[in-house]
């Protein structure tokens, strides 16, 4: 893929970037709006760090977990194979019970 942009692309890059920075002078000179925009900020970089810390140690394995070793969901056991259907929580028979026939 080439980076070289037409003076088509540069043009519309141009007006979009100064719509953006135009956005982010109204953000800015509003105190409310700019604290709960870098409260939010620290919640998705939170997440971020949470699924890259997750994809490294998916990166990093050499296997995956023994079959049998069971997988647990809140702290309950929810079966280590798809052939074991254990309970997560109530009866099993909630409103989305789908190995329940028709």
């Amino acid at each position: 893929m080439s980076t070289v942009m037409s003076v088509q692309d540069k043009e519309w890059q141009a007006e979009d970037d100064a719509r953006t920075l135009s956005q982010a002078r109204i953000i800015y000179d509003d105190p409310g709006r700019l604290e709960r925009a870098q409260q939010k900020a620290k919640e998705m970089a939170e997440e971020k760090k949470k699924e890259a810390d997750a994809m490294g140690k998916v990166a990093g394995s050499k296997k995956m977990p023994q079959q049998g070793s069971g997988s647990t969901l809140g702290g309950k056991n929810i079966g280590s194979t798809l052939g074991e259907r254990k309970k997560v929580s109530g009866t099993g028979s909630g409103p989305h019970n789908v190995f329940k026939r028709i």
